[in-house]
Formats: structure tokens, C-alpha cells, sequence
């Protein structure tokens, strides 16, 4: 994976820790998720602020606190786009795996950011 996608997943899984509208910001207007037999079309940053205030209160109902990933696979799509994915593995303050979940990401770089224009999650 290129180094500025490394650094771009890293600044994503902080994120996370820093609250929905900060995780919101890494996805792009509009943006496309499937998870849990669900796909959504979102065409704002509100949206996508509201589906991680959502998630948020979920993780955190199971004691998540901070997550790791293991990138899968990676390839570039073009100049501008790439799809990732990868194996999240969220955990509780102690440390500990709570549970892991795969997602495959989408994205693709406007003004020299990568924005993820769809995620899909592996459901299980």
C-alpha cells in the first residue's frame, strides 16, 4: 500500500477516538456504505456525522475504545483511486479483542486527499 494510505488508515483509526464528526470528515460527499444488509447513499457530511454518532454509541456499548487493523490486500485503481482492505480488530481499554470485523474501502483523492467514496463491510 502507498505510504500516504498507510498514513491516511492510521489518522482514520485515531480518529475513531476523537469523535463521529472527525471520522465523518474522512468519507466523501457523497459517499456509499453497505453494512449488516444495508446500503446507504449518503450525500452529506451531516449524514455521515449522524451514521457515526450511531456507530459510535454501538462500539462503545460493547467497551470499545480504540481499534488496530491488518491490512488484506491493497491496489491502486488509476492515478486517483485505490481499494483497501482491511481487518479491524476493536478493542477495550485492557487491550483486549472485543471482535474483528473485514471492510473493503473505496477511495479516491480530490485536491490531493484520499476521501473513501465506498465502504463495504464483509458480513458475516
Amino acid at each position: 500500500m502507498q505510504p500516504d494510505l498507510i498514513a491516511f488508515f492510521d489518522a482514520y483509526r485515531n480518529a475513531f477516538g476523537e469523535g463521529p464528526a472527525v471520522t465523518a470528515a474522512f468519507y466523501a460527499e457523497p459517499c456509499v456504505t453497505a453494512r449488516g444488509g444495508i446500503v446507504r447513499v449518503i450525500t452529506s457530511n451531516a449524514e455521515t456525522t449522524a451514521l457515526f454518532t450511531e456507530i459510535d454509541r454501538q462500539y462503545r456499548s460493547r467497551g470499545f475504545t480504540h481499534a488496530d487493523y491488518t491490512l488484506m490486500d491493497s491496489r491502486d485503481l488509476g492515478a486517483n483511486s485505490a481499494m483497501a482492505t482491511l481487518r479491524w480488530a476493536y478493542k477495550n481499554a485492557a487491550g483486549g479483542t472485543i471482535w474483528e470485523t473485514t471492510f473493503s474501502y473505496n477511495l479516491y483523492r480530490r485536491h490531493g486527499a484520499w476521501k473513501i467514496l465506498v465502504l463495504t463491510t464483509h458480513d458475516q
